[in-house]
């Protein structure tokens, strides 16, 4: 059931602002955000490196009151990044302003902590309309930061190919809310702060390493720019405060109230329910634009690149390719969308691809429970918002039960079916068990991250996973790079205590009752990787299924696939 409370995320595509450079520039970025509750609209800014899921409790707390919009910014939570090299304050500035306006969203209430608080500042101060400006912690240094200091703080985020970043990482999260700067590991260096509850810090590292080697792109931004001037010459009404707790408390004594008096200054105490009722209060008495309220653009616009599906209890977030022709190619993969993203990428030029998330990871809430017939109809939900009619169906490894499923249920939105590798039939608990254990957060040590980028790892090179026999190696698999492993393990970490959901759900549909119910054209492929030895099995349970030679990598496969299903080729002998 939705609620006012309720916290719906969203994508809208912003124009390229400034020198933005890349591939695709030319269609727009995507813009991440979050919005729940009713009323007049205000918008709120996160810090680095964090995303608006920094502000999911303040949103709902707000929500009786007002519309609550939290954006992510460029580069951080599920935004796309700007593109430039070393972009500078008023270039996210001007990404913020084509973001709002995008989003109807100029003339709101604007809220920013931190980093953001730079932005928006900048953003005000170069004719942006809101009402009114919060800012909640603003860096006021006497000069900017030497950049040897900020090479030094900001030294990059680079994932490998043997993991081995992932422990660097963690001691570096864990350090910098210890130390400042965080390399000065020396007693007069340790912050007056307490250790963050586990909770915090779990949220913390899923925002850091979605932002991965674009963790300091605003961050170092902010440590370049003096807010000073833009402070001397904004016009639009601006509280700077902070809580006595704030690091950045010692800067509100430099606000220049003196030189410009639409600037006040608020100091806070540290209760967090006081400062949640002056932030209230304070929207309160910005009131709203006649745009602030205005609805968002519809979501899944036709070229939409990313979007989410509103399910009764949850979303479910897709991604997609509209590169090739014909008709669109759902690649489905399970636990991780890691080998559906290699094929899509394999296809992108020949297809148009989508790649669900599915329920359990990444971005998908999970169901209310793992069950194979919900999972396969919120797929179908999938196709027919995108409004893409029939589509062809590759259904990977262990999610190969799920794609047979939604040809089951809904013919008529399945063309042709291809099983490439799927679960044998004689699977029983030890093995659903072995597939997807359970993985606890390490708030110490990060364990959970070196488990998982293992797990992610061996799946690659033996089937099953957990099996280090002969007899599981695949002989023709190729390791994926080091960024598609990031990004597996990161949708693993956003949902880390049911990603074994959709596989725990497929195999409940591992059986030759289930097989027989698929009556759309289904090509079982043959090869000599181990997870397809079940492909005479399950051919022979279907009703229109043939057997046909795919190799396991997707880089050597992609074409024959295309003419696979393009057309129907001869069986394997």
């Amino acid at each position: 059931m939705t609620t006012a409370s309720t916290i719906r995320r969203r994508y809208v595509t912003a124009p390229i602002a400034g020198k933005a450079i890349g591939k695709g520039a030319e269609a727009g970025r995507l813009v991440h955000y979050r919005v729940c509750g009713e009323g007049p609209a205000v918008v709120m800014l996160h810090d680095s490196p964090r995303s608006s899921r920094l502000h999911t409790i303040t949103m709902k707390m707000l929500a009786s009151r007002f519309r609550v919009f939290a954006l992510d910014t460029p580069g951080y939570g599920n935004s796309q990044p700007l593109g430039l090299i070393d972009p500078a304050i008023p270039d996210f500035a001007e990404a913020l302003r084509e973001a709002l306006a995008a989003l109807g969203l100029e003339e709101a209430p604007l809220y920013a902590t931190h980093t953001s608080a730079k932005i928006a500042l900048a953003l005000a101060a170069r004719g942006g309309k809101m009402p009114l400006l919060v800012l909640d912690g603003l860096s006021i240094p006497d000069a900017p930061a030497p950049e040897t200091f900020i090479n030094a703080y900001m030294r990059p985020f680079r994932p490998d190919a043997d993991g081995a970043y992932l422990a660097a990482e963690w001691v570096h999260a864990r350090d910098m809310l210890r130390w400042f700067p965080w390399f000065s590991r020396k007693a007069e260096s340790r912050m007056a702060m307490d250790a963050p509850a586990p909770e915090w810090l779990e949220d913390y590292g899923i925002d850091l390493f979605s932002a991965g080697p674009h963790y300091s792109d605003a961050y170092a931004a902010a440590m370049r720019w003096n807010p000073l001037e833009d402070l001397r010459t904004v016009q639009v009404p601006t509280r700077v405060a902070a809580r006595s707790d704030d690091v950045l408390y010692g800067f509100l004594g430099k606000v220049p109230v003196d030189q410009n008096d639409r600037l006040t200054v608020e100091r806070l105490g540290s209760d967090r329910d006081e400062w949640l009722d002056w932030l209230a209060e304070t929207l309160a008495g910005a009131g709203a634009g006649a745009g602030a309220a205005s609805p968002p653009p519809p979501e899944a616009a036709p070229d939409a690149q990313a979007g989410y599906v509103d399910l009764p209890k949850g979303q479910l977030h897709w991604r997609r390719n509209l590169s090739g022709s014909g008709r669109t190619v759902l690649a489905l993969s399970a636990p991780t969308t890691l080998e559906a993203q290699a094929w899509a990428q394999a296809l992108a030029g020949s297809r148009p691809t989508l790649v669900p998330d599915p329920p359990g990871f990444g971005d998908s809430d999970p169901l209310a429970k793992p069950d194979a017939d919900l999972l396969a109809n919120s797929l179908a939900q999938v196709i027919e918002h995108l409004a893409l009619g029939k589509v062809d169906v590759l259904a990977i490894g262990l999610a190969a039960p799920l794609g047979a499923r939604l040809a089951a249920q809904r013919p008529d939105l399945v063309e042709t079916l291809v099983i490439h590798g799927a679960p044998h039939m004689d699977i029983d608990a030890a093995f659903n068990a072995a597939c997807c254990p359970v993985i606890p957060f390490d708030a110490h040590a990060g364990t959970h991250l070196h488990r998982i980028w293992h797990m992610l790892r061996d799946s690659q090179v033996q089937w099953p996973w957990f099996d280090g026999t002969q007899g599981a190696a695949r002989k023709s698999a190729a390791l994926p790079e080091p960024a598609q492993m990031h990004a597996a393990l990161t949708g693993v970490l956003k949902q880390l205590p049911r990603y074994g959901d959709c596989v725990a759900a497929a195999l409940t549909a591992a059986s030759a009752e289930k097989w027989r119910e698929v009556t759309v054209p289904t090509f079982v492929t043959l090869g000599d990787d181990p997870a397809q030895r079940g492909a005479e099995e399950i051919a022979g349970f279907l009703r229109d299924g043939q057997t046909s030679a795919l190799p396991a990598s997707p880089q050597e496969g992609a074409a024959i696939l295309t003419a696979m299903l393009g057309a129907a080729v001869p069986a394997a002998s």
